[in-house]
């Protein structure tokens, strides 16, 4: 396995086995989509 695909399965891991799991996956989810908004906004057409 390479490291960004255990990198992954870990973060998987935290939030599904962490008390408050969904909150911490829910800000990682939007940080990760508000990069990648950002992003196409940052790039001419």
């Amino acid at each position: 396995m390479s490291k960004e695909n255990l990198r992954k399965a870990g973060w998987v891991a935290v939030m599904l086995l962490v008390p408050g799991g969904m909150i911490l996956g829910a800000a990682v989810a939007a940080r990760h989509y508000r990069k990648k908004a950002a992003e196409q906004q940052s790039q001419p057409d």
